[in-house]
């Protein structure tokens, strides 16, 4: 039999946002590893992917890396694919932005390289029907993806052992296929198990088997020592059996072998992304709220961009806003890692600022309101806009402050950028409750009396004696005194049994600073209200990216980490993390306050590990209200101190 072709694909990814001190380390840990084994093998033939994020990282840090890396292309070492300059999620994208996307990174490439790959990298393998159209707007020649979606598509599974041919419209595009058990098995088993795997899988001159996959692996993942052990003994594995393995980049396959045949595919990604997605990476816009609000940010960010010539840091800025880890979440995926929304979020809002300077967006005015279905269910929200700020509200949703976002020079944030905690297939914790509503802002509760933080923050069941958590709110604005009115009128039951009706109002008054909520429960039932009244709010501190520095609040004069939990009167929370003005919750008067980390049990490639999501604040009272009094309380929010 013929020596199988080999194609070795290394992908090297960090996200949008990620902090510099893990840069740092997998630069040292890993990518410079590779560097190194790649340089002391330079004989053999590797395949290498950088993604947007990274490449435009190393070419302001690391640019002598860089330059050692494409040296070797020279050498003929390696075959460097392109992607998309956000390592975005190609199909979630308008078709423009598709283009675009793949546009952008191969002209910084060239930039950076002198020359445009002919391959491409789908960002986490995400295939659909309609790719080809956008490579070949971009002149590339081949994808990988996995062969899990063959399986998908129901095709025998060994067709992954060719290159082939599809087309979408008369757009044709050559797939080779990533072999997922050469995926299990490299590089965590035996380099001679690993041989014997691939010989197995030979035939005829023109079979391929392709390892694609994170270079992360190599030193992050595991050991750097033991990670540069194997590879040398891998590649030296590899030079003994070259009658039975032959490495091979993918150009020269084709310009050797061709494609097979024609073929159509089903939507498609690796095995597990199918798994965790249900076997389609859109849902993930349904299962999680939070990727869904970002996903929609974009398209309403988009629908203000286009009515400008951007120039094109700002395009980049929008672009690398569409980066895919912070929209999933599986045994990796960052949906859960607070810093890489927050990313997203910052660059939305700097473009979104641009867009609306540059049209006149809010002309002679400084207070614009829309009713309008941001997040598509069907369902219209409430879109505050200002100069300085964005409130976005949800009245059928407990009448919720879902996302602010502050618009000042230097402190673009979401607030509002919490994350609730969903049911995940891995959690076993005994005392873990997934959250019932969406941990947002401005949710008004009626605790039985003895619920305290831990129930609250917990989820304990059968402690919120009303349905005002997620009554809809009616809606009606003032905008000449700058003012929101939500009114809704909900039950409160003992037992089970409707007791009373409550009328709930939340005035709302935007100022220069921020805004001022105030809330006003009125008993319309004949039967007394016992209860203790909650008012809920969720805030996201704005995460220094560049130090490991923690985020504090200070109540009652004491600074405390937002690792701890707080129980005591007050009237004012004030939350902050260096370099960024503090921001502050302020009540009318003293009332008990309950302060708790909203955290998460998440999966990452180094275990389940507790992942800060935020810090919850409630201001609560205890009340017994006869029919027709009432409960008031003011809470101003202030965007800086």
């Amino acid at each position: 039999m013929a020596p199988v072709n080999f194609i070795f694909a290394l992908h090297y990814h960090q996200p949008t946002g990620q902090f510099d001190f893990i840069n740092e380390r997998i630069m040292e840990n890993s990518y410079k590893l590779l560097l190194d084994v790649l340089k002391e093998y330079s004989s053999f033939k590797f395949t290498v992917h950088i993604s947007g994020p990274l490449l435009l990282y190393m070419k302001e840090r690391y640019p002598d890396y860089l330059n050692d890396l494409l040296r070797l292309h020279e050498y003929g070492t390696i075959e460097f694919m392109a992607g998309s300059i956000g390592e975005a999620i190609i199909p979630l994208l308008p078709i423009e932005d598709r283009v675009k996307q793949i546009r952008l990174y191969l002209e910084e490439f060239e930039k950076i390289a002198g020359f445009r790959p002919k391959g491409l990298w789908l960002p986490e393998r995400v295939w659909e029907p309609s790719i080809p159209f956008v490579t070949a707007e971009n002149n590339i020649e081949y994808v990988l993806i996995d062969d899990s979606t063959l399986s998908k598509t129901g095709l025998d599974p060994s067709l992954s052992s060719h290159a082939w041919l599809t087309e979408e419209g008369g757009n044709k595009l050559k797939l080779f296929f990533i072999d997922a058990g050469l995926r299990y098995i490299l590089p965590w088993e035996h380099p001679e198990k690993v041989i014997n795997y691939m010989w197995s899988r030979s035939g005829d001159e023109a079979r391929v088997l392709l390892w694609g996959s994170d270079a992360e692996k190599f030193g992050e993942w595991m050991d750097p020592g033991w990670s540069r052990q194997w590879l040398r003994s891998f590649l030296e594995t590899l030079r003994y059996n070259s009658d039975k393995v032959r490495m091979i980049q993918p150009s020269e396959y084709l310009e050797l072998y061709g494609v097979r045949g024609l073929i159509y595919l089903n939507t498609g990604s690796y095995d597990k992304m199918l798994e965790w997605s249900g076997g389609f990476f859109r849902n993930f816009l349904t299962k999680y709220r939070e990727s869904n609000n970002m996903h929609k940010k974009i398209l309403y960010v988009r629908s203000k961009l286009l009515k400008v010539e951007a120039p094109g840091e700002v395009m980049l800025k929008y672009y690398l806003a569409q980066c895919n880890d912070a929209f999933w979440h599986g045994l990796f995926g960052g949906i859960y890692l607070t810093h890489l929304r927050q990313a997203i979020y910052e660059n939305l809002i700097k473009v979104e600022k641009y867009a609306e300077e540059k049209t006149d967006y809010f002309g002679d005015k400084n207070f614009v309101y829309k009713l309008y279905d941001f997040d598509f269910d069907g369902k219209d929200e409430l879109l505050v806009e200002t100069p300085v700020q964005n409130l976005y509200i949800k009245p059928d949703d407990g009448g919720t402050l879902f996302e602010y976002d502050v618009k000042i020079d230097g402190l673009e944030h979401n607030l509002q950028n919490t994350m609730s905690r969903y049911p995940e297939p891995y959690l076993k914790i005994q005392w873990f409750h997934p959250d019932w509503y969406r941990r947002v802002s401005w949710r008004i509760h009626l605790w039985s009396y003895d619920t305290g933080l831990f129930e609250w923050i917990n989820n304990s069941p059968f402690k919120d004696l009303s349905d005002l958590a997620l009554s809809r709110h009616y809606v009606s604005v003032n905008p000449d005194a700058f003012e929101i009115i939500l009114r809704t009128q909900g039950g409160f039951y003992v037992f089970g049994s409707l007791v009373s009706r409550v009328l709930v109002e939340k005035r709302v008054k935007i100022t220069e600073e921020g805004h001022v909520t105030t809330y006003r429960l009125v008993n319309k039932g004949s039967e007394s209200l016992k209860a203790r009244v909650g008012v809920e709010y969720h805030v996201s501190p704005k995460l220094n990216t560049r130090t490991e520095e923690k985020a504090v609040y200070v109540v009652n004069g004491e600074q405390r980490e937002a690792s701890s939990s707080f129980i005591g009167r007050s009237r004012r929370v004030v939350v902050k993390t260096t370099p960024y003005p503090a921001f502050s919750l302020n009540a009318s008067r003293d009332v008990d306050v309950w302060i708790a980390p909203l955290n998460m049990y998440a999966r990452t490639e180094k275990g389940v590990m507790e992942i800060p999501q935020g810090l919850a604040v409630m201001f609560s009272e205890p009340v017994e209200l006869k029919k027709d009094e009432e409960f008031s309380l003011g809470v101003e929010w202030r965007i800086r101190e």
